[in-house]
């Protein structure tokens, strides 16, 4: 118990420190990048640092109360584009894993396995099961996607704040309505790790805190320590997924990551603009909310940079719905249980 502690102070500390450092310079989504940056550096010094899945399912859970502090009669009363929003989401999505499959599949040699695990925009956890499961070049496809979600989180403050600008941090109370916030949050996530459900904890504390603030029964505001605390934990997450993969692996599978983070960074910011106009949004709301991963993330980016954090987090939470109980379907597909992993190794 006294290892456990004395980890994740560390861990805190470390990723701390790095955000704080990074933010302080006023580079967009410093808490996230400089975390992040932290806990790789720290693990080539063998600090013994982690983020425990309890934790990282809690900060989900609080994701999800950011998620429905935003909802509100205005946004309500506004739904009516979101079904146009979700459609053109997800047609975004099977256009970027298209063409990320294709790349794997006939330039870069992968099976199908290993080509349809990298592609996969999200749920990054069930992407590495069911890509073990069926023997696929694990090391590329750990590889490739934790490059995609590190270059997002990057890419996306910095594209984002080039063009529209963060508010200036403002006090919010501590109010009764927030200890119930947080209350809802913590049985959300105590009910999604009983369930079992991958991205649960987002969906059930949204849900349950957004029906209370959505007919006023309470209203808060998320405070900025909080956000940035919950930007640690996810940025030392991704963090420390990056530095487990060996340096071999992380410089044979370089070249088909960067690329697959290229296409998806460019293709999200691009339909962003597109869409914008015809949907009447915000070309950063929409860039956050069809980034292909990084659930977490991006709705606190979304949060920090006031761009309705309610919007971006329905569209990541029913992404991560539905790419939950369609991968198993793709899988069945593009791939059978023979195939091997090729040319990556």
């Amino acid at each position: 118990m006294r290892n456990f502690a004395v980890s994740l102070g560390l861990t805190l500390i470390v990723g701390g420190a790095g955000g704080f450092l990074v933010d302080s310079l006023g580079l967009p989504g410093g808490w996230i990048i400089g975390s992040l940056a932290a806990a790789y550096i720290a693990s080539f010094f063998k600090v013994p640092i982690a983020v425990p899945p309890q934790l990282r399912s809690l900060a989900m859970g609080f994701v999800g109360m950011t998620v429905g502090s935003a909802i509100d009669r205005e946004m309500l009363g506004a739904a009516g584009n979101l079904p146009w929003s979700l459609l053109a989401m997800f047609g975004v999505m099977a256009l970027m894993g298209g063409l990320t499959y294709a790349l794997h599949r006939k330039l870069w040699g992968a099976s199908g396995a290993t080509a349809i695990s990298c592609a996969w925009p999200g749920n990054v956890l069930l992407a590495f099961a069911s890509a073990k499961a069926l023997n696929a070049d694990m090391d590329r496809v750990t590889v490739v996607q934790l490059v995609r979600v590190l270059i997002l989180m990057a890419a996306m403050p910095l594209a984002i704040g080039s063009f529209h600008s963060a508010p200036p941090d403002q006090a919010v109370a501590l109010t009764p309505d927030l200890a119930i916030a947080a209350a809802l949050a913590l049985a959300s996530t105590g009910l999604a790790l009983r369930l079992k459900l991958a991205g649960g904890e987002i969906f059930f504390s949204a849900a349950a805190i957004g029906a209370l603030t959505g007919f006023e029964v309470i209203s808060f505001e998320v405070p900025e320590f909080a956000l940035a605390g919950l930007q640690v934990v996810v940025g030392v997450y991704i963090g420390l997924g990056l530095a487990r993969c060996s340096r071999q692996a992380f410089l044979a599978a370089l070249t088909p990551s960067l690329a697959s983070a290229a296409l998806a960074t460019v293709l999200t910011l691009a339909s962003a603009f597109v869409l914008s106009g015809m949907l009447d949004t915000s070309a950063a709301a929409l860039a956050l909310a069809y980034a292909p991963g990084g659930a977490e993330a991006m709705i606190l980016l979304s949060a920090v940079f006031d761009v309705d954090p309610g919007f971006v987090g329905i569209h990541h939470t029913l992404r991560l719905l539905v790419l939950t109980f369609c991968f198993p379907i793709a899988l069945r597909y593009f791939a059978a249980p023979s195939h091997q992993a090729t040319g990556s190794r």
